[in-house]
């Protein structure tokens, strides 16, 4: 079993394995019946104003059929801010006061900590039909707003049983 935010970006679940799943609308006791790999997925989500947030930017690409479950890292490659808006009741990256970002990915020598920890520090999961979205912030105006995904893809079943680890989809509520 994988863990979360771990610098080896292992599967969180293998075949076999148990989770209990929490999402915004419900808790699931889950299985992994099989893995898959998501190695790497470029979107634009297009042009960016200068000093202006670009808000709720979904990426229904990121979707998956009934059952499914992905655990994702990105980086983003342009000079931006990127936040994670999963729109729940509770919001991943926030505090009580602030919204936390994930800025550009780090290109230069030299900065192997800041890569390893912003590659774990972005992780998150979607699970079916759960569609990420992500707000965008640049101080100048940019043509394109690039984000690379990798990650897993796992095909789940319901089961009865409570699962070994949890996994917050888009919730802390159960």
């Amino acid at each position: 079993m994988g863990k979360i935010y771990a610098s080896d970006f292992d599967p969180i679940l293998l075949p076999g394995e148990t989770a209990l799943l929490i999402t915004e609308t419900k808790s699931l006791n889950i299985q992994c019946v099989a893995v898959d790999a998501l190695p790497e997925y470029q979107k634009d989500f297009g042009a960016l104003t200068a000093a202006t947030w670009a808000r709720d930017n979904e990426d229904s690409n990121l979707e998956l059929a009934d059952f499914e479950l992905s655990q994702l890292r990105m980086r983003v490659i342009d000079d931006m801010r990127m936040e994670f808006n999963n729109l729940g009741s509770t919001k991943k990256w926030r505090t009580s006061k602030t919204n936390f970002y994930l800025g550009q990915f780090p290109q230069t020598d030299g900065d192997e900590w800041l890569k390893e920890y912003m590659f774990k520090a972005s992780e998150f999961f979607v699970y079916e039909q759960d569609t990420p979205r992500f707000d965008f912030y640049s101080i100048r105006a940019l043509a394109t707003s690039r984000v690379l995904f990798s990650g897993w893809k796992f095909r789940v079943r319901s089961i009865n049983q409570p699962g070994k680890i949890t996994i917050l989809v888009s919730g802390w509520n159960k």
